[in-house]
């Protein structure tokens, strides 16, 4: 399979206004996909997913002979969709899942969940519906990262690995999807000069690919994320022409999260998380204006933007640090305190052992009563303590 494929980022169509109610089954499953993904169980993903309408979006007009699509499906009916794992990793402390949103498209549920990882801030949007015994499943998903409906990105998958194993079709071939079979060789030079590290030789081979190719969507992604590691300038004029291609694309706010480029331009920061707000609703996004703050040296916009994190989310780590690094730095030590607290009670009273950065804002909250205190209530019946330690950065 082209591992090529998973490394696309885009985002979805634009959500349309709710048509109709949703019906409670849907919004049933998806809040125990959720519980279940909170839990640090990915597999439930699998367990939820109807993998015969996958397969029979993955596999419609494909042109491949009927002993290969038998293959296909046999293939994917025994080792089913392993996905929950290879898009929300491992699970445990690193990862955080909330649902956002379900809503109608016309007469189709969709499920919009926010998910934060080791790699990053992600959106999965599922798209629900009934299996053949009238059970709510999903039965397809658009992974922002990955940049298109799981069904459509296996079906290309599938018709290069026909291609590549001599089972295509190729006289029912037309138009780009003979041009991606033909690009095959070339496609597969990239994802191996990728592999290597070859940042720079693998843009080279990706302009050479045919016009329709290299227009493509995906692949203009690629082109700017390799070239975000070699070249400031480069990686600027790539965004000119992918805005050029592909007007107001959502994509492009989703690069300004960590778009080097926009470092220090506050305002169009600002616009582009914005933006992205209105098609996500997530308050999370509040904590990434607060870091935009925090660069302005707008310390009491950050605090009541990470405040407002905490207000739609308490158990979220990442406020919690933000604030307190501020609270320390102003000397606030019953304000350091109360974080300290409310972290212990997110966490549910479990002992807690604070790493605080050194410095002089440092010594002072551990010197002070206002702490002394919060330690001698961290103690247990047994003596032992959640303690400190001066150290960096300030995590707990």
């Amino acid at each position: 399979m082209l591992s090529l494929l998973w490394l696309l980022f885009m985002a979805p169509p634009p959500p349309s206004s709710m048509s109709s109610p949703v019906d409670p089954a849907f919004l049933s499953l998806a809040r125990e996909v959720e519980a279940a993904l909170r839990d640090g169980n990915p597999a439930a993903l699998d367990a939820r997913l109807d993998g015969e309408q996958l397969l029979q979006r993955v596999t419609r007009g494909l042109p491949v002979s009927r002993a290969f699509l038998e293959d296909l499906a046999s293939d994917a009916r025994a080792n089913g969709w392993p996905l929950g794992r290879r898009l929300l990793g491992t699970g445990g402390q690193g990862l955080h899942v909330r649902l956002l949103q379900v809503r109608m498209s016309g007469r189709t549920p969709l499920a919009l969940f926010r998910v934060l990882s080791d790699s990053g801030l992600n959106y999965l949007e599922f798209e629900l519906g009934r299996d053949a015994r009238n059970e709510a499943v999903i039965v397809d998903l658009f992974p922002y990262r990955e940049g298109e409906r799981l069904s459509e990105l296996m079906w290309r998958v599938y018709l290069l690995a026909a291609a590549e194993r001599g089972q295509c079709l190729t006289r029912r071939l037309r138009g780009p999807e003979r041009d991606w079979v033909e690009e095959l060789p070339r496609l597969r030079r990239i994802e191996r000069l990728l592999g290597a590290d070859q940042g720079r030789e693998a843009v080279e081979e990706m302009d050479r690919l045919a016009p329709r190719v290299r227009g493509e969507r995906f692949i203009q992604r690629l082109r700017l994320e390799v070239l975000a590691s070699l070249d400031e300038a480069e990686y600027a004029l790539g965004l000119v022409v992918f805005e050029k291609a592909f007007p107001k694309d959502p994509l492009l706010d989703l690069f300004a999260l960590d778009n080097p480029l926009l470092l220090g331009d506050s305002a169009a920061m600002m616009a582009a998380i914005d933006r992205l707000d209105a098609r996500v609703g997530d308050p999370y996004l509040h904590h990434v204006r607060g870091q935009v703050m925090l660069d302005q040296d707008d310390l009491e916009g950050a605090k009541r933007s990470f405040q407002k994190v905490l207000e739609a989310e308490p158990a979220l780590l990442e406020p919690h640090v933000e604030l307190l690094r501020l609270a320390l730095e102003e000397a606030d030590h019953a304000g350091a305190v109360r974080l300290l607290e409310s972290m212990e009670r997110q966490a549910g009273g479990s002992l807690m052992r604070v790493r605080i950065e050194d410095g002089p804002e440092a010594r002072a909250f551990l010197e002070s009563a206002e702490y002394k205190g919060w330690l001698e209530r961290q103690r247990t019946p047994e003596g032992r303590d959640g303690g400190s330690e001066v150290a960096g950065p300030a995590v707990p």
